[in-house]
């Protein structure tokens, strides 16, 4: 079944037009996923071994640390086992390297620290260079070689590539500032400690609740959580909370919303013919559905990281309160916005050399976020309007946090705002959810020129599904306006009261078992 729907023109599809179907097709994407009974094995297991009694003894931190390394490595390479190559590769390199950092930081060569710290970081974006850009690249000189573009066409694109990339540079970098200091096991190049040293940095980079979807959690405050962990230290109230909410956004959201907006992916034709009344609907649908999705995962590995004593950031604050375009990307995707401010905005000048190279370093940032995404142009264009409207708000001032307006004026601002901003952020989600540019285009001709019948599935699942994302923003608007109110809501019954509601319908109305969306960058 599966193979008939990969196919295009009596071919496999290759590249990101096979991954864009394989999410589609709920296929496994080379890794357990976390809405699965493999994966639910694979943790219980984990978890019984992690607090087995043997944990509490002198070396319980290296038990623990190892066997969550073992278990990261059989969750990624659950499918496709020479994709572990790819990551002992990062692994060691990573290591070697920030152990050379750290012994020439210790003498003062601050020479070698930067020679160093030059060759993990291009080591890193050769890596994501070769299995990521390198099919685009080749795509740009068609006067090559045909071995050569076929060679480079089907090159694999490992999943999870590029968040593990951004954990190694970050890594680097933040050793070299001098930001990571650790106590105790040294990250030294030589002897039984370069062995702690890859054993830890491992763990760091392929800890299984983020490793292939985030959050983007910087060294600085990974590596000072490694120590033994304890079951009696779980704070179990974060944890449930993570992962009901997690799975319910979803099993419940996503997934069900999916098996509508899959649709807008049947071919250009098609879109084509839809008309607007079908259009709009699937697209406001989706933008939901990118949502819960990607903020679902989240949750539920910061609900995971925690059951094993972990904290990590929080990777979405309501991102659909946000009255402008600055104020969305500092409420989505929280943890690589600030990637992308320390290691790339912020080095390449910030706002500290006029107001023009400010403009421009916004614009540059969001572009290359935008072929982070994916080495695909519609990626490019995303990147690229994303940051034509940051550079576009700072120059007319709407950069700044605003508060809740006191009189009607400051109301109808902050509406207008609100609507440009969501409406912006959903149509740009087209690029997201097209497997290329002709489609795109084949939307909005469908939308401006495609027959006016209206189909009611859509426009239904829109409202039942969505309605839930709804409310959650809701509530999210209440905790940061009305925090009394919110307190009280929040206390017994009505926490676990939502909690079961949830809970009922994610075991009775589970949509159809897909990938997660970031999965495919």
């Amino acid at each position: 079944m599966e193979k008939s729907l990969l196919r295009k023109g009596g071919g496999r599809l290759h590249g990101a037009h096979y991954r864009h179907a394989r999410l589609l097709t709920g296929s496994p994407l080379f890794v357990v996923l976390f809405n699965s009974w493999e994966f639910l094995i694979l943790l219980v297991a984990t978890f019984a071994l992690y607090y087995a009694p043997w944990s509490r003894g002198r070396n319980g931190k290296a038990w623990q640390v190892t066997l969550a390394l073992v278990a990261s490595v059989i969750f990624y390479g659950w499918e496709d086992p020479k994709l572990i190559g790819l990551l002992a590769i990062s692994c060691v390199g990573n290591s070697l390297a920030t152990g050379r950092i750290i012994l020439h930081k210790v003498a003062g060569n601050e020479a070698k620290v930067r020679q160093w710290t030059q060759r993990a970081v291009v080591m890193n974006l050769s890596l994501l260079g070769i299995f990521k850009y390198l099919p685009f690249l080749a795509g740009l000189f068609p006067f090559l070689p045909p071995s050569w573009l076929a060679a480079a066409k089907a090159i694999p694109l490992p999943i999870g590539i590029s968040f593990y990339t951004f954990h190694g540079i970050s890594m680097i970098v933040d050793v070299a500032r001098g930001e990571v200091t650790r106590e105790g096991d040294a990250l030294m190049s030589k002897g039984g400690r370069f062995a702690k040293g890859v054993r830890d940095i491992g763990f760091y980079l392929l800890f299984f609740p983020q490793l292939v979807a985030g959050p983007i959690v910087k060294a600085k405050e990974f590596w000072p959580q490694i120590s033994g962990k304890r079951l009696e230290d779980i704070r179990w109230r974060q944890v449930v909370r993570a992962l009901i909410t997690g799975y319910f956004l979803k099993v419940f959201v996503a997934d069900n919303l999916s098996e509508q907006t899959a649709s807008l992916t049947l071919g250009p034709e098609t879109l084509i013919a839809s008309g607007p009344l079908n259009l709009i609907p699937l697209l406001y649908a989706y933008s939901l559905q990118i949502f819960a999705d990607f903020a679902g995962y989240s949750l539920i590995a910061i609900g995971l990281a925690a059951m094993f004593g972990y904290r990590f950031p929080i990777n979405f604050n309501f991102p659909y309160l946000s009255t402008s375009i600055t104020e969305f990307w500092r409420r989505w995707h929280m943890s690589l916005s600030a990637w992308l401010r320390d290691y790339l905005y912020i080095p390449l000048g910030g706002n500290r050399n006029g107001p023009t190279r400010t403009y421009l370093n916004l614009f540059l940032v969001m572009f290359l976020g935008g072929l982070w995404h994916g080495a695909e142009w519609k990626f490019a264009l995303w990147g690229s309007l994303h940051g034509l409207l940051l550079a576009m708000e700072r120059l007319w001032g709407r950069n700044k946090a605003t508060a809740l307006p006191r009189n009607s004026f400051g109301f109808i601002r902050l509406t207008f705002g609100w609507l440009f901003a969501f409406h912006a952020v959903t149509l740009l989600w087209l690029t997201f959810l097209m497997p290329d540019m002709a489609s795109i285009v084949a939307f909005f001709r469908g939308v401006f020129g495609g027959r006016t019948g209206f189909s009611g599935p859509p426009a239904f699942s829109l409202v039942f599904y969505g309605a839930a994302v709804v409310l959650y923003h809701a509530w999210g608007w209440l905790s940061e306006h009305r925090e009394i109110l919110a307190a009280k809501l929040a206390r017994a019954p009505f926490e676990p009261l939502i909690q079961g509601v949830m809970l009922f319908l994610i075991f009775t109305n589970p949509g159809a078992p897909r990938g997660f969306i970031y999965f495919q960058f």
